[in-house]
């Protein structure tokens, strides 16, 4: 009979690069029966068993072998992807994180992880101690919202738009305003009190932005031109601009902006999976408006998860139901190839999220 203490992990691991090509499950593998054993763990780990897997476009960075800007070790063959879990500590070396404490962290597409140094503050797990009351869905709030509208994505839009330092009265559009990010920066900034215009890549997103989400305007970028669309939803010009498109539509922003207007660059996703870089022609008008540009790096904004402000703020708007926060849940560690290719793809709105396990 096996010992409970030998636990079976299926793991999604990196099997080769796409590079500049469009990503496919062929960059995957799957595997399975690779054995954790609980009474291994070592003074500064912690084992944790996952429970939800975020998936996120940054992680297309790691299927370069340059990498951009990602640590080398997120870029290695033949280990599990690297990417934010939700997950519960079964094993601990550390007293600072005890079995049983529920956390988010930098883990791996896997169902087990096993997180070394975790008692060094510049360790690269990114763990967090998620409240009590997280593990409370009897509100209407899911654990899985600790990886999404309360955890990254909820923190790159609450930071954001404090970067932008936003304005009642004033007009703000919002690119990819459908995705995890941008649908929560568009009703923090109704909340507000702005006007929100947004944008999507299908008329069911550009429609549930409007009727559910409650932007005051949205358009379907590729069927509607980006210069063509500001001006019909937004005729005395936009104030802010919530970039994570970057590309084309930033150059057409610059022409259009109003003056000292702020622009927020959080991402730059038309320049992703294999597409060539798009040359910003209007960088004069920067100066010529007065504009400001703003880079954004979630992790230089932690304070918000520390002091509990993001909680505070965005949970109770969940539980009223004053916030539509929209996110797919699939099942299965075994399926996360198949539905981050299709989330590079666009076929999915909002937030993507794979379920790993039961809490």
């Amino acid at each position: 009979m096996a010992s409970s203490n030998l636990l079976s992990n299926t793991r999604v691991v990196r099997a080769s690069y796409a590079n500049k090509s469009r990503v496919t499950t062929a960059q995957f593998r799957v595997e399975t029966h690779q054995d954790i054993d609980l009474t291994s763990v070592q003074p500064g780990e912690i084992i944790v068993r996952n429970l939800y897997l975020s998936l996120d476009p940054y992680v297309r960075f790691t299927l370069d072998e340059t990498g951009g800007d990602t640590p080398a070790s997120w870029r290695t063959l033949n280990v599990p992807f690297y990417g934010l879990g939700i997950c519960e500590v079964v094993a601990s070396g550390s007293s600072k994180y005890p079995v049983h404490a529920l956390l988010s962290a930098n883990t791996g597409y896997e169902q087990y992880t096993r997180l070394s140094g975790v008692d060094n503050p510049n360790n690269e797990h990114g763990i967090r101690v998620l409240p009590a009351h997280a593990r409370d869905e009897s509100t209407g709030v899911p654990l899985s919202n600790y990886i999404s509208a309360l955890g990254m994505p909820g923190l790159t839009a609450f930071a954001g738009l404090k970067v932008l330092d936003v304005q009642p009265g004033k007009t703000i559009f919002v690119g990819s305003a459908a995705g995890g990010v941008g649908q929560l920066v568009g009703q923090l900034a109704k909340q507000q009190g702005l006007t929100v215009i947004g944008s999507a890549g299908t008329d069911e997103k550009v429609a549930y932005l409007i009727e559910k989400q409650n932007f005051d305007g949205a358009f379907n970028y590729k069927t509607e031109d980006t210069r063509t669309a500001l001006a019909r939803l937004a005729p005395k010009g936009i104030d802010y601009y919530y970039d994570t498109v970057g590309g084309e539509v930033l150059d057409t922003v610059l022409e259009v902006i109003n003056e000292k207007g702020k622009i927020l660059s959080v991402g730059m996703v038309s320049q992703e999976n294999g597409k060539e870089a798009y040359p910003i022609r209007n960088l004069k008008l920067i100066a010529v408006r007065g504009v400001s540009i703003h880079g954004f790096i979630y992790w230089h904004h932690l304070q918000y998860f520390e002091n509990g402000d993001l909680d505070a703020t965005v949970r109770p708007l969940l539980e009223r139901k004053q916030i539509n926060y929209r996110q797919e849940v699939f099942d299965g560690i075994e399926n996360a190839p198949e539905h981050f290719v299709n989330m590079l793809d666009g076929k999915y709105a909002g937030k993507v999220v794979i379920k790993i396990a039961d809490l």
